[in-house]
């Protein structure tokens, strides 16, 4: 099933594979148990990252850095707080 998940591009938590095995399979085990029992087959992972990235539209990318550009012209500059 994970290895399948994984095909489709889906990311599982360990919290929400207990959840997931214990509605389906009715077995409780803790988080870190599972990790821990993944880890012994074999299974590696990483930290996924949230990103809003895909959803980027080019044209209004440009749009603001053209702005900003501007603004730069003009005498602003960024600071940070």
């Amino acid at each position: 099933m994970l290895d399948e998940s994984a095909r489709q591009g889906r990311t599982w938590t360990a919290a929400a594979l207990c959840d997931w095995l214990a509605e389906e399979r009715g077995v409780r085990v803790s988080a870190a148990w599972l990790t821990e029992l993944l880890h012994r087959d074999g299974f590696r992972w990483k930290r996924t990252r949230d990103t809003l990235r895909h959803k980027a539209d080019p044209v209004l990318q440009q749009a603001a850095r053209a702005q900003l550009e501007d603004l730069r012209l003009c005498g602003w500059t960024c600071t940070r707080a």
